[in-house]
Parts: C-alpha cells; sequence; structure tokens
C-alpha cells in the first residue's frame, strides 16, 4: 500500500471519528439543556390542542375528523403529517408530556442531520459542529421543542431531505440511489406537515433546474406531485383551504373588513418586510435581542437586523456548495411569509430557517476573519470554534425557559382549565359548548365544541350557536379580543337566552346554559358603546318569547325600546 493511500484512509478514519466524537457532544448537550428548559404544562396555543385532537382521532380508528365537533366532519385545517406521527407515538402512550417529549428527541435528530449536513456544504466539521450546537442553545427551538406543535417535526423531515437530496444529488444514476427515492418521499412528507414547506420543495427544484439536471428535476417533479395531490384534492372536496382564504382577507380575525385590494396587498407586504428585518430575524437568531412590537422598531433592533440580514446574505455569496438550493429555500419561505396576514406574527413562522441562517451567519464571520487575517499578512485561517463565544449570549434566555417551567398557569388560564373539568363532570354527554379556544377546552372538558362566528351582527352569532346545536356558552377572560368584541355584547345584549350555571372566580370565568328560543328575535340596529365598541339595540320589528319559545310580546322597536305592539300574544 502507498504512502497516499494509507494518509487516504487514516483521512477518512479521523473524520470518521470526529463525526462519532462531535455527534456524540451534541447529544450531551441537548440531554442536559433539555432537562433544563422542559415544561410540564400544556402549551396555551390552541392549535397544539388541535393537533392532539387529530393524533388521538386518528389513533382510535375515527379518520382525520374533528371528534371534538359536532358529527365528528372530516378536517381540513391543518395537513395530516404531525398528526399522524402523534398518532403512531400514541400507541405507546397518549400522555401530553411523553408526546412532547418525542418532539425533543426529533430536535435533538435535527442537529445530527443537520451537523452532517453541514459538513457536507462547507467541508468543514468544526464550523457545522459549531452551528449546530449553538441552535441547540437556541431559546426559540428549545422551546418550540417542548410543545406539541408542527415546526420541529417538520425541521426534523426537511434536515432528513436536505441530507437524502445531497446524497442523492452526487449520484450519476439517481435511479439506483435510495436517497433518490428517499428524498422524494421525506419531502412529501415534510410538506404534509407544514404546507409553507412547499418553498423546501422549491429550492430543490430550483437548484436542479439551475445545473440543469433535467432527469433529476422532471422524476422529483413528478414523484412530489402524484404524493401530494391527493391531500390537495381532498381539501378541494371539502372546500378548499382555510389558510388560503384568510389570506384573502384585510384580517382574518376582523372578518367584517372585508377583502384585500391592491393597496392592502402592498402595505401588508411592506408592514411584514419591515417587521422581520427589524425584529423576528434578529430575534430569531439571537434570543437575546428581545423584541419591541410597537409600531417603530428602535435604532438597536434596526442595526442587529441589518447586519443579520447582511451576514446572511454574505454567507450565500461565500457560500460554495448548493447555494441555489439555499437561496430558493429561503427566498421561496419569505416569499410565503411576507404576504400572511400581517397580523400573524411570531419567530415560530421562520423557526425551522433559525439553523440554517445560524450556519450562515457563522460561516459568514469566518469568511471575513480569514479576509482580514490574510490582509494582516497572517497566512492561517480562523477557527470556527471563535463563533462558540456566541453560546455565552443564548445561555441566559435558556435560564428564562426554565423559570417560565417552572411558573404556574396565569389564573385566567387556570379558571379556563377548572371549567372544562366541571363540564366535564356536571354537564349531560350530549352537551354542546361554544368557547372561544374550543381545542384547549376539549382537553379537560371532553365534551362536543365549536367555536362563535366572529361577526358584529347579533343574529349571525346567535344562529350560528343554533347551527351548531350549542346548549351552553363560555364566557371567559383569556384576553382574546374576539371574546369581547363578538360574545360579551351577544350575551349582554340578549339575557333571556343565557342562564348562569358556574362561575369560577378571580377573574370570573362563567358558563352560561344556552336557550335560542328564549328572549328577543328580530331586527338590531348597530351601533357603538361610549368606549368605541360595537354594540346593538333592538332597533325594528321584532318579538319577545318565552323559555319554551312561546311569543309573549310582538311589534316594534326602537333604540332598544318596545314602543309599538301589533298584537301581545298569551301563553
Amino acid at each position: 500500500m502507498g504512502k497516499k493511500q494509507v494518509e487516504s484512509k487514516e483521512t477518512v478514519q479521523n473524520s470518521s471519528k470526529s463525526l462519532w466524537i462531535f455527534s456524540g457532544i451534541l447529544l450531551v448537550i441537548f440531554f442536559i439543556a433539555y432537562q433544563f428548559v422542559f415544561d410540564k404544562k400544556l402549551d396555551l396555543g390552541g392549535d397544539n390542542g388541535g393537533y392532539y385532537i387529530l393524533g388521538k382521532a386518528l389513533s382510535t380508528g375515527n379518520g382525520y375528523t374533528n371528534i371534538h365537533h359536532v358529527g365528528d366532519p372530516a378536517h381540513n385545517h391543518f395537513p395530516p403529517g404531525y398528526p399522524a406521527l402523534l398518532a403512531i407515538f400514541m400507541f405507546f402512550s397518549d400522555s401530553i408530556i411523553f408526546l412532547k417529549i418525542m418532539n425533543g428527541v426529533l430536535l435533538a435528530g435535527s442537529a445530527l442531520l443537520l451537523f452532517k449536513v453541514f459538513s457536507k456544504v462547507s467541508k468543514d466539521y468544526r464550523l457545522a459542529f459549531v452551528a449546530s450546537l449553538l441552535m441547540l442553545f437556541n431559546m426559540h427551538l428549545m422551546k418550540y421543542s417542548t410543545i406539541m406543535m408542527s415546526e420541529i417535526p417538520f425541521l426534523f423531515f426537511g434536515s432528513l431531505t436536505l441530507l437524502l437530496f445531497l446524497n442523492s444529488s452526487e449520484k450519476e444514476n439517481i435511479f439506483k440511489s435510495p436517497s433518490f427515492y428517499g428524498t422524494i418521499i421525506v419531502s412529501s412528507y415534510a410538506f404534509h406537515i407544514r404546507t409553507a414547506g412547499i418553498a423546501l420543495i422549491g429550492g430543490i427544484i430550483l437548484y436542479l433546474l439551475i445545473q440543469k439536471n433535467w432527469k433529476y428535476l422532471v422524476s422529483y417533479t413528478l414523484g412530489f406531485i402524484a404524493l401530494g395531490i391527493p391531500w390537495y384534492l381532498r381539501g378541494q372536496s371539502l372546500g378548499g383551504s382555510k389558510y388560503l382564504k384568510q389570506l384573502f382577507l384585510i384580517n382574518p380575525y376582523r372578518p367584517e373588513e372585508g377583502s384585500m385590494g391592491i393597496a392592502d396587498w402592498f402595505t401588508r407586504f411592506t408592514n411584514n418586510l419591515t417587521r422581520y428585518i427589524s425584529k423576528e430575524i434578529p430575534h430569531g437568531v439571537f434570543p437575546g435581542a428581545k423584541v419591541d412590537y410597537s409600531p417603530d422598531a428602535v435604532e438597536a433592533q434596526w442595526f442587529l437586523g441589518i447586519l443579520c440580514l447582511a451576514l446572511i446574505i454574505f454567507g450565500l455569496i461565500k457560500l460554495k456548495n448548493y447555494r441555489t438550493f439555499f437561496i430558493g429555500y429561503i427566498g421561496g419561505t419569505f416569499g410565503i411569509l411576507l404576504l400572511w396576514p400581517d397580523v400573524w406574527f411570531s419567530v415560530r413562522f421562520m423557526l425551522p430557517l433559525i439553523p440554517i441562517f445560524l450556519f450562515l451567519i457563522i460561516y459568514a464571520i469566518i469568511e471575513l476573519l480569514g479576509i482580514l487575517l490574510t490582509k494582516a499578512g497572517i497566512n492561517k485561517a480562523a477557527s470556527p470554534y471563535l463563533a462558540l463565544i456566541l453560546a455565552f449570549f443564548f445561555l441566559p434566555q435558556l435560564k428564562e425557559l426554565n423559570e417560565a417551567a417552572k411558573t404556574p398557569y396565569p389564573k385566567r388560564f387556570n379558571n379556563y382549565f377548572k371549567l372544562g373539568s366541571w363540564a366535564d363532570k356536571n354537564l349531560p354527554e350530549n352537551a354542546v359548548i361554544i368557547t372561544r379556544k374550543p381545542n384547549l377546552f376539549y382537553l379537560t372538558a371532553k365534551r362536543k365544541l365549536a367555536n362563535f362566528k366572529s361577526n358584529p351582527d347579533y343574529n349571525t352569532v346567535l344562529d350560528g350557536m343554533k347551527e351548531k346545536g350549542a346548549t351552553h356558552v363560555v364566557l371567559d377572560q383569556l384576553g382574546y379580543s374576539q371574546t369581547g368584541r363578538y360574545l360579551y355584547p351577544v350575551i349582554i345584549g340578549n339575557p333571556e337566552k343565557f342562564q348562569g350555571v358556574q362561575t369560577i372566580p378571580n377573574p370570573d370565568t362563567y358558563m352560561f346554559a344556552f336557550n335560542y328560543e328564549a328572549g328577543y328575535h328580530g331586527e338590531w340596529k348597530q351601533g357603538k358603546d361610549a368606549n368605541g365598541n360595537l354594540n346593538s339595540v333592538k332597533h325594528g320589528q321584532g318579538v319577545m318569547k318565552n323559555a319554551q319559545g312561546v311569543v309573549y310580546q310582538q311589534g316594534e322597536w326602537k333604540d332598544g325600546n318596545f314602543v309599538q305592539s301589533n298584537e301581545v300574544l298569551n301563553d
């Protein structure tokens, strides 16, 4: 065996050894950090409750349905990828804590996969290790690894897609490569976890197009369409995508404001662009940069945001391998996010890009340091380990997560869950409850639920409750504007229809028995109260009914007062 062959063999052995050592360190760091930040409490966002319910429906053989709604209707909001994964986990345990831990396992797997991806792209194990290590110190990634949400599962399967794609794109005969078929299957599954993941597929297609790899491009595109079209056709048969419909509303939380116009699209785009640059990109990459969501970002936020963006762009420019793919993936993701309703704001929407941003920023910093060393006459490359100093800026935010994990639920949510437990013990099994957060309330109430309609017209809200077969209504103090804007005025304006049956005090959280037939039925006049809130008063033709639905008064009403009787009906 020649000297070069021996050196080559030793290099491969050393690389393999380094890979195992670095991977082991990543797992140890993750285990320590995850135990430190893990929160046993259910997240208070309604979506994680929705995912749990869908996973439960699949695991119990009820199909992809809303088992917490009357009639168990087919679900057409969340794509089925993550609920299907939860259903598999539920064969072992349906404990919320267990399912949260599984998301943590997926984050650990993502770090290992991205370590390999970054190693292939940069040809530097050290740099890849530092980038993967820092993602385990990132507050946002760690937080969502303890929540039953789709971002971390998408990150895992997106990362697996990247590794499979890198491996298969290097093969001369893709049809003999298991990685090629894996790329099609896994990327399609990632898309079914998170619809915005279409940007991942777009990045792959753009790279293949630029590379003029026509065989791979055509085969991959056809394979993805074949796997993706069943979910699309199902959605169309159920009335189309709810997300797409909300996209065209000025404010999905206030549908009465109407649909988007040309000027509204421009305003939305600029608002989102400004917010991502000045707030969410810098806060996502460096969680210590606190976000102020007031209309005007402070100068420090703008400076850090522009600096991050400049480093990401410079990192892309200097990247020698797969640059086109990353440009397509990042550009496609933000092409979607910048058109989303600007009331949907959170770092979570760009969460799967945070590890890539960290990698590109570190890559850019090392390249810049190398340039400076060369100009200084020092013939030595900068060490990627220098970027580990950033870890010290991430640790305080992990301490925040640790403190949040020890903090009990806010009293308003604690009362909400208590009322759900009361409903489970005291309401009949055929009860149907109207509440602002049906996904969360179901986990304790175990009854059929529905949301109220977001509409200022009382009759529309009341008719919506009747259509759902509502027997009870929850008036909470969770702080969501829709409750005060749409539900509270209806209850106050129709006291005969709502009879209090239970109150959890401080802050008062109410359960009302709902009787659609009782009280006023007729025309209303919409206006505003002294605080500028929408309200309505009886105005026009109407009737009053008793609890049995028998009319005892009918005629004309004006500004809330009965002024002229057409006839009076006695029991």
